[in-house]
């Protein structure tokens, strides 16, 4: 395989020959998902299958085993041993599930605070320790995997998996999404390794695996699979250490090592975890931390074990409370020292699982701030235009487009003016995609939230606050902006009472949600839209005259439809094209009349009007024209029935001048497109470039 294509690799501890693990990026994934499909749906054989570059071989042959055994990737009916055999299995695996279960709980707490599954297979797929029904709920769907003791997940059951490929092989295995067979394992990642007993053979496999929660070709996804893989290798070497010291004392020494590197490779592993991982005894006192907790705590290594968590947290915090009742929670706190919000998941740690007595516990601390961006991002509050999205050329749009890319590279709040249909929010989201793309873009429609809901819905509520609050609490729309931008469009709909508090936070950048007792920090910009005139509301005290100063820094204002000239053509054409690709029909032309009527009607709708009378008329044309019959009635209606004749009769007498025309102003209108690019121009218009030119010289147009 080509250098570029190799991320990193490992020694294998049977054969001492390097093993290379390729890169995950986002081309061979795609390219994965490609050839999967249609292996699946027999679009392609074995063999091609097998000369794909983007799958492993070995990957590929366990999918061609899998289909071969009748795995059905879609469904999969677990299969459990049969009790007498299992208690046979145990019995024989004994000494190796003696030595991995104290192992496991050593590593148990920070796995599982860290979000990853621990289990030991036998060379058969055969749990012997596992982690029971593993729940993850992503967008309200819940999905589980059945990972009880006694479960046998092997290639005959539910297909490729890495733990059976790794048996197979006798070396470790990484596996990442959709190279699994099952779709179930699409969303997760895994690293397996050998235990290599005495004789020479697999005795066990061990499987470290997580939930898929970023894309796999992220970098610092990369770095943590890699370390991934290296721990459960690490882990496996110390357990046959640790099998050959049943039968040699010797060896002490070398498994002590072995536990030490994987110590070490653990501590490494958390190292490269952004949030910061500290561990607290029953009372607070801090036992252990990685590098980013103790960065974030401003922690020196004389401070584990004498320092409590207490002293870092709020005196109000429920954090004592929840801990001591042994409840796994998350809660947001301010940490002093940094005055900065931050996600506190809480993962009590028990003496035993019999009578859930207190031991101590594991914490997560994630900042608020990139908790906030991901949940925003991941339900959809995202910007998706830029300004080359803004179709049009008039000087009127192209005005707006101009002074909106000076104003976006500024931090001042921006007041967009334009009637209804005009394009505020697409506006918008390219002011946010050209001043801070990484950041959430949250949309608030003043008019459409109910006036009781509004202050919830921007500032937050605490937990209790209200009948029907969600306990923990919820953050606000202006919390959730923190670090992009806060839309807050028809903001002259914003109750007069909400205005002074708004304007409060604008000025000091901080808010309390409601119930709450304390001011967070908030960094955003506020972009606002309206179709009025908050002028004249200022003076009619419908508007807060210092809200709308604070607002009207930079002002834009957006041109209607009727104001754009030829923008009208050029928008019913892109609109026409863009509908037409969507449902796969050939694109219909326009006929001159219809053409006429799109420069003379008003649009009181504006763009939105335009694009939905497009679409009404290509559903309802029947040729490849779009004639006056097809447009919408309140179009029609517009327009005297003799006008339309008229039309009618002169576009009629005109034909042939009018597909000259038509022929010269569809050869200007694809060069002003292209910006004079002939070659584009010519592909464009569907045809040649010789043509191109030879027109050019016909119609004596100058480029």
């Amino acid at each position: 395989m080509p250098f570029s294509s190799v991320n990193y690799s490992l020694v294998d501890k049977a054969t001492h020959k390097r093993i290379e693990i390729r890169k995950m990026t986002k081309e061979r994934w795609e390219g994965i998902l490609e050839v999967k499909e249609k292996f699946l749906q027999n679009e392609i054989g074995e063999d091609e299958l097998l000369s794909c570059s983007y799958l492993e071989p070995e990957v590929a042959k366990s999918w061609i085993r899998s289909r071969n055994y009748g795995v059905d990737h879609k469904r999969v009916i677990l299969r459990c041993e049969a009790k007498s055999k299992f208690k046979e299995k145990l019995k024989r695996n004994e000494a190796l599930i003696k030595i991995v279960k104290p192992l496991r709980e050593i590593f148990k707490n920070f796995v599982e605070a860290s979000g990853y599954g621990f289990q030991l297979y036998d060379k058969n797929g055969l749990i012997l320790l596992g982690d029971g029904e593993v729940i993850k709920v992503k967008n309200n769907v819940t999905k589980g995997l059945c990972l009880k003791e006694g479960i046998i997940l092997n290639e005959k059951n539910i297909g490729t998996n890495s733990h059976s490929l790794c048996a197979l092989l006798r070396r470790p295995v990484q596996l990442i999404g959709i190279e699994n067979y099952w779709d179930e394992l699409a969303n997760t990642m895994a690293s397996a390794a050998p235990i290599i007993g005495e004789d020479g053979e697999v005795g066990g496999v061990l499987l470290l695996w997580q939930w898929l929660v970023c894309e796999p070709w992220n970098e610092n996804f990369q770095r943590l699979f890699s370390h991934m893989l290296g721990l459960v290798t690490s882990i496996a070497v110390a357990i046959e250490t640790q099998l050959r010291l049943l039968k040699s004392y010797e060896e002490l020494k070398i498994a002590n090592d072995s536990l030490a590197m994987t110590n070490r490779m653990l501590e490494t592993t958390l190292s490269l975890i952004d949030d910061g991982i500290i561990t607290v005894d029953r009372n607070g006192k801090i036992t252990c931390v990685n590098q980013e907790g103790a960065q974030i705590l401003n922690l020196k290594p004389d401070d584990i074990g004498r320092r409590n968590i207490t002293e870092f947290v709020e005196n109000t915090s429920s954090f004592m409370d929840l801990l001591k009742k042994g409840e796994s929670a998350a809660i947001e706190e301010v940490v002093k020292n940094k005055d900065e919000n931050y996600i506190i998941s809480i993962r009590p740690v028990y003496t035993n699982d019999k009578n859930k007595q207190i031991n101590a516990a594991v914490l997560e601390f994630s900042r608020a701030k990139k908790v906030n961006a991901l949940v925003t991002s991941r339900s959809g509050a995202a910007a998706s235009f830029s300004f080359d999205d803004i179709v049009g050329v008039s000087e009127a749009i192209t005005r707006a487009k101009e002074k909106a890319k000076r104003f976006a590279g500024c931090k001042e709040n921006i007041l967009i003016i334009g009637e209804s249909g005009t394009g505020k929010e697409l506006f918008a989201q390219a002011i946010h995609n050209w001043y801070c793309p990484e950041g959430p873009f949250v949309a608030v429609n003043c008019a459409a939230l109910p006036r009781e809901l509004i202050e919830s819905e921007l500032f937050g509520y605490e937990g209790g606050s209200f009948t029907g609050a969600d306990r923990h609490g919820r953050p606000g729309k202006i919390e959730l902006a923190e670090g992009g931008t806060l839309f807050l469009d028809e903001i002259g709909d914003m109750p007069i009472e909400l205005q002074a508090v708004l304007l409060r936070v604008l000025e000091d950048k901080k808010v309390m949600r409601v119930g709450g007792r304390r001011f967070k920090k908030v960094d955003f910009r506020v972009i606002a839209a309206t179709n009025s005139d908050l002028n004249k509301m200022v003076r009619e005290k419908l508007f807060r005259e210092d809200l709308y100063y604070r607002l009207s820094v930079l002002r834009v204002d957006i041109p209607p439809l009727r104001d754009r000239g030829k923008d009208k053509e050029i928008l019913a054409r892109y609109f026409i094209e863009k509908y037409c690709k969507k449902i796969g029909r050939k694109t219909p032309q326009i006929s001159p009349t219809v053409r006429k009527l799109i420069y003379e009607y008003k649009w009181p709708g504006n763009v939105r009007q335009l694009e939905n009378a497009v679409i009404f008329a290509i559903n309802v044309s029947k040729g490849d024209v779009i004639e006056v019959r097809d447009l919408p009635d309140e179009i029609r209606s517009d327009f005297s029935s003799d006008h339309l004749r008229i039309c009618n009769h002169n576009q009629s007498n005109k034909r042939v001048l009018l597909l000259t025309e038509m022929e010269k102003n569809a050869i200007v209108e694809a060069l002003s497109e292209t910006k004079g690019n002939i070659p584009r121009a010519a592909e464009l218009l569907g045809i040649s470039k010789s043509t191109v030119y030879r027109k050019l010289k016909e119609y004596n147009i100058s480029v």
